[in-house]
């Protein structure tokens, strides 16, 4: 009887060693594979590269405005102070007329030798004067009031942009000792600039420019 029980139990042992063996097989991989995906390269640390693009785009991200924004904005200033040049103008031609009309003439008494009437009208003119010449300082003003986070305080985003633009139109900008009343310095304070495109225009205008006032110039001796 024992043997034959012995008999009928043997090929059940035999199936659930493999069994086990299976399992510590499986046990073994997922341990390895945890392992490894804890030392996975995606988890080191990145040190910060120093090569040549990294630098220039830091120097970039060190100003405040980028530069097709700033020429953006740039030119709305220009449009600024260029539509409130008209009303001043006027403001103070008409303030300047109505003062000096409102005021009692003497034919007979002379200023300076002139007549009155001619005194005021040319004091009118420099009233007029005045408006215009007012007019994009105003145009700036209502500029700053209307966008202040770019222009209120003493370093504003504006200004180190306008510092910068200058000082690389200082440097690019043809020698203005080479200029003569034949070939003058197109746009020597970089005022027509209004985008990217218009500023490698005015690169290539400040090239030709240089080509033309050294060509036939003797090299200075050593």
């Amino acid at each position: 009887m024992s043997r034959t029980t012995s008999t009928l139990l043997r090929p059940i042992l035999k199936q659930r060693i493999p069994l086990a063996n299976s399992s510590l097989t499986i046990r073994y991989a997922s341990s390895s594979s945890s392992s490894s995906s804890s030392s996975s390269p995606l988890e080191a640390p990145i040190e910060p590269s120093t090569s040549g693009p990294s630098r220039t785009s830091t120097s970039i991200q060190n100003l405040p405005l980028s530069w097709p924004n700033y020429l953006n904005l740039r030119k709305q200033r220009k449009l600024w102070s260029t539509a409130t040049t008209v009303p001043t103008t006027f403001l103070g031609l008409f303030l300047g007329g109505g003062y000096f009309a409102s005021l009692e003439t003497d034919p007979s008494q002379l200023i300076m030798g002139i007549e009155a009437m001619y005194v005021y009208g040319g004091a009118t003119m420099g009233c007029m004067a005045l408006g215009y010449l007012a007019g994009p300082t105003v145009g700036s003003s209502l500029f700053s009031l209307t966008h202040p986070s770019i222009s209120k305080g003493k370093n504003s985003p504006l200004e180190v942009m306008d510092r910068e633009f200058f000082n690389r139109i200082k440097r690019n900008r043809a020698d203005p000792r080479f200029q003569s009343a034949q070939n003058i310095i197109p746009d020597f304070y970089g005022e027509k600039i209004t985008s990217l495109s218009t500023y490698r225009r005015w690169l290539r205008d400040q090239a030709v420019y240089k080509r033309k006032a050294m060509h036939g110039v003797p090299a200075e001796d050593a």
